[in-house]
């Protein structure tokens, strides 16, 4: 709002309907912060917006499962992607509107690829993400609402009785924390892609294999891998490395 105020009286000098600027008060504020969940948990809630609304649209839980995964994506982003937004060929897609105003190209996992392609090809004007025909309350071809996503979400979390966190907070910002076990923090911002695009440019290819491979450690372990420690009467025998002097 601040800022607002100061554009609008600079505006309006520039124009010699005033003098000269107001000076703008000084705002103090601290940042909340937002309730976050573990990626077992995460990955729980998406399997079960799955299966409570696969059979609607499953571009719903595609939605969720892509904020969970490409961190730089913002949900008001995610649902205005056009079906032509999407390179397959360079596993990418890109992000209309940024708010850098330039172009911003995010890396798919193949993974993703392949879903994608299971739908058939469309109007390259249209939403990737919209409403077929049949959805009550919805027009068809009706690009999804912005608070569609967080409605499922938070349907999926009351069918788990798990508390209150929202859409992204459970997977932007959960996904984000999760990472900081297997990057750094400069990697992580670099998936976030808050000051990237210009490395994008320089190093193209590089670039994007490398946020995609963060992009890969989003994803939850498996759950054989949750417990890397023998059971209880196991025959393997751990590896003794003996050591001379």
């Amino acid at each position: 709002m601040k800022s607002v105020l100061h554009d609008f009286w600079t505006w309006s000098r520039k124009r010699k309907i005033v003098d000269s600027v107001p000076e703008m008060p000084s705002i103090t504020f601290q940042l909340g912060f937002r309730k976050t969940i573990d990626k077992e948990t995460q990955q729980t809630i998406i399997d079960e917006v799955n299966r409570c609304s696969y059979s609607i649209n499953p571009k719903i839980w595609i939605g969720v499962k892509w904020l969970a995964t490409y961190i730089s994506i913002r949900p008001g982003k995610l649902i205005r992607i056009l079906e032509g937004d999407f390179d397959l060929k360079n596993k990418m897609v890109l992000i209309p509107d940024p708010k850098e105003k330039r172009p911003e190209y995010v890396p798919l996992l193949d993974e993703d690829i392949e879903i994608i392609k299971t739908f058939p090809p469309a109007i390259p004007s249209i939403p990737f993400f919209r409403h077929p025909k049949g959805v009550c309350g919805a027009t068809e071809g009706e690009a999804f609402g912005p608070r569609l996503l967080y409605k499922w979400w938070k349907i999926a979390g009351t069918n788990l009785d798990i508390g209150d966190v929202d859409l992204y907070g459970g997977t932007r910002h959960s996904s984000a924390k999760a990472l900081r076990h297997a990057f750094s923090p400069d990697q992580i911002k670099r998936a976030t892609m808050h000051s990237t695009n210009k490395a994008f440019e320089r190093y193209f290819s590089m670039e994007l294999d490398d946020v995609r491979n963060i992009y890969a450690g989003t994803k939850a372990p498996d759950k054989a891998d949750t417990n890397l420690t023998p059971k209880s009467g196991s025959t393997k025998k751990p590896n003794i490395i003996k050591l001379h002097n």
